[in-house]
């Protein structure tokens, strides 16, 4: 564990970074624009002192709240109660026991899983549809995210035109002041080590400009983007999201931003990153606390595994990415469901599992009742040594308490056996089968819209 009073040094260490060895810039505008702020240049070489740092740092508001279509599903992002979200494009998914490409239907079912869940608040892009061009996938995604949920949306943008697309379909939503508050957050990645691609600079000016907000995650990887050490690795994140934010700062002064930081260690022995190890959730909870440190909200940990089937491993190690990073307080947890392989393959029987994760966790997160009636003096007292709670009013008053809906058995070994002895895994198939039946679409999108939006998408 990197503790508290070191997360100071890796601050610190960054700042040294940032000042006298920089940030490649891809884009020339922006390097322009970061001139312009004051920063020193050489080439798309950026440099940028604590003072600017400081400057920019005091400008990115500690929270905000993500509009919903909905405003029932209005996220609030930076006050230490985390979003849970479903995303990361995998390009896979598991079928049974069968790896293949992912597909459109594949990605309308996670979302009908993510619309039905209680606990996936944030409607992320988790599957990459294969079997679609490229050209369309971006367009017939957002349509399927748009039109199965009502939920807050995380757009997707790894090109400029899927920029120019989510602006479309916003205004064709919400009219042309659609950008008027925080509604769309898009998810951007640096390129370890100390780069900030051409892509994600354009798009980070764009969406910043737009007062919209943005996440900017640095996955560095111990030993082969970053130091062979978790506080040299954390010190190259450091760096990189600090940079991001200034130039999102720089764009538009008071724009939202969040913190990212994926970074773990890899194998040196074969170059591989890994996720499921205990380094990654480390380095999560240091991610918190350096976010923390700086005042921004921030991403971190996920339901992220190494396992290739959702099994004991995948239950250990998801359960681990998400918890020592929502128990450090982070407030934003995007892979939350379903990933397998190190972000590669989304499995549908993992995503319910993990939503029953994300349930126990929140139960243990939430506070207990400590009144008179919790404790129960006068009721211990009535029963006395060697009694009988059952019969007790109090009992009576309080036996619903702790009922949740679960797949997950329960039952007596006898029971369990009797009904078919059905493993969790088998348990979260039929659950899975069970929630796509149920859904049902949201209604909100009155038919001119709806018909904006399909010839939009889909023409």
């Amino acid at each position: 564990m990197i503790a508290a009073a070191d997360i100071e040094a890796i601050h610190e260490a960054a700042l040294r970074v940032l000042a006298g060895t920089g940030v490649i810039v891809m884009d020339d505008d922006a390097v322009t624009l970061l001139r312009a702020a004051g920063m020193r240049t050489d080439g798309r070489r950026v440099f940028l002192n604590e003072r600017q740092i400081e400057r920019a740092l005091a400008g990115v508001p500690p929270a905000f709240t993500l509009a919903g279509r909905n405003p029932a599903r209005d996220l609030r992002f930076g006050e230490g109660r985390p979003v849970f979200g479903c995303g990361s494009g995998a390009a896979y998914i598991l079928d049974g026991t069968t790896v293949r490409p992912g597909t459109l239907a594949d990605a309308q079912a996670t979302v009908k899983l993510g619309h039905l869940s209680h606990f996936i608040q944030l409607n992320g892009d988790c599957l990459e549809p294969l079997d679609l061009p490229e050209r369309e996938r971006t367009r017939r995604s957002s349509h399927a995210r748009l039109t199965l949920s009502d939920k807050s949306m995380e757009w997707t943008a790894a090109l400029e035109p899927d920029v120019d697309d989510a602006v479309a379909i916003n205004e064709i939503l919400h009219g042309e002041r659609w950008a008027d508050r925080p509604r769309a957050l898009i998810v951007l990645n640096t390129s370890s080590p100390l780069r900030i691609s051409a892509e994600t600079a354009r798009i980070l000016q764009r969406w910043a400009g737009l007062g919209q907000p943005v996440c900017v995650t640095a996955c560095v990887m111990g030993g082969v983007t970053g130091p062979a050490t978790p506080a040299g690795t954390l010190t190259v994140q450091h760096a990189e999201v600090l940079a991001a934010m200034a130039l999102g700062q720089a764009a538009r002064e008071g724009s939202p931003f969040v913190y990212g930081g994926l970074s773990t260690m890899s194998d040196l022995r074969t170059g591989a990153v890994q996720f499921g190890t205990p380094e990654f959730a480390m380095m999560a909870v240091a991610t918190v606390r350096l976010a923390h440190r700086v005042g921004l909200p921030v991403r971190a940990g996920a339901a992220i595994t190494d396992a290739h089937v959702p099994d004991a491993q995948a239950a250990l190690e998801s359960t681990r990415g998400l918890s020592t990073a929502g128990d450090a307080g982070a407030d934003f947890l995007f892979q939350a469901a379903g990933m397998l392989s190190s972000f590669n393959v989304l499995s549908h029987e993992k995503f319910v599992l993990d939503d029953e994760l994300i349930a126990a966790l929140r139960v243990a997160a939430a506070t207990t009742a400590v009144d008179a009636e919790a404790l129960a003096v006068e009721v211990i007292a009535t029963v006395g040594p060697g009694g009988d709670y059952l019969a007790q009013p109090h009992t009576r008053r309080h036996a619903h308490d702790r009922e949740r809906p679960t797949f997950l058995p329960h039952a007596s070994a006898e029971r369990w056996r009797a009904l078919g002895d059905a493993d969790a895994r088998a348990a979260a198939a039929t659950e899975v089968a069970r929630r796509l039946a149920a859904h049902e679409p949201p209604d909100d999108i009155d038919a001119a819209t709806r018909r904006q939006l399909d010839r939009y998408c889909l023409g």
